[in-house]
């Protein structure tokens, strides 16, 4: 059971809790419905969490899963074609903390929410290995690191209503829909317009564009089945009605 005075840290760290710092609301407040400018109390509020609540951890007793770094599932690329298996293992994102949110849209009667992530910059880590179809010999792994500049992503989210064990009412967020555009990226410190390095030697097998639309493709499932995930579990712990009073 969750006390009060954490619910109210909670309330005070957590996106959508916060108030818009041009109107010094007090935090206990939360982001009343009545507002007039409601989406731009919940923008500032998420663009607070982003910034300073990355590690996850909300109070000196409650954390949540932090989302910088992000950890993310490894991932396979089959190439029937070419004959291999690439694996691209132990990953990571960084670079969340420092996004900027844009665009912020909130439709209460309809418990929608939507609004744009502008990441400045994003590192993609992890270990990259192939192996051969045919008789599965494995290459040299290879440290892959993936720079990525001035990217955004646009989600979408539907929210619906529960009530938890003890009758509390809560909110549940599902992502719906990104738009993901990566922008400008270097891959092991190599600019885009030059070759792959051949340490491994079947990391070319798979085109650039090719290999960076497998990415790109991944990161937009990864980001919003992740980010929902850690926003639900923190509205888990603050009621609906706190975090918008009517």
């Amino acid at each position: 059971m969750v006390s009060s005075g954490v619910c109210l840290l909670l309330l005070a760290s957590f996106h959508l809790a916060l108030t818009a710092p041009t109107r010094r609301r007090q935090a206990t407040e939360g982001c009343p419905r009545s507002l007039s400018d409601l989406s731009d109390c919940v923008g500032n509020s998420i663009q607070h969490y982003v910034n300073f609540m990355a590690s996850g951890k909300l109070s000196p007793k409650v954390s949540v899963t932090p989302f910088d770094p992000l950890l993310l599932p490894n991932m396979t690329i089959t190439h029937q074609s070419k004959e291999f298996t690439a694996v691209f293992v132990n990953r990571y994102l960084v670079g969340l903390k420092n996004s900027f949110v844009h665009d912020t849209s909130v439709d209460l009667s309809q418990k929608e929410l939507s609004l744009t992530l502008l990441m400045p910059a994003l590192e993609l880590l992890g270990m990259y290995s192939t192996e051969s179809i045919e008789n599965h010999d494995a290459t040299e792994n290879t440290i892959l690191t993936i720079s990525i500049r001035s990217s955004t992503a646009k989600f979408r989210a539907q929210g619906e209503l529960y009530k938890s064990a003890s009758g509390i009412e809560h909110i549940r967020l599902n992502v719906t829909d990104i738009d993901l555009v990566m922008g400008h990226y270097m891959i092991n410190d190599m600019d885009h317009s030059t070759h792959i390095p051949r340490s491994n030697r079947h990391f070319d097998s798979v085109s650039r564009p090719e290999f960076v639309k497998l990415i790109e493709k991944d990161l937009r499932v990864q980001l919003g089945f992740r980010l929902q995930h850690i926003a639900n579990e923190v509205f888990a712990l603050a009621p609906y009605e706190k975090l918008f009073p009517v």
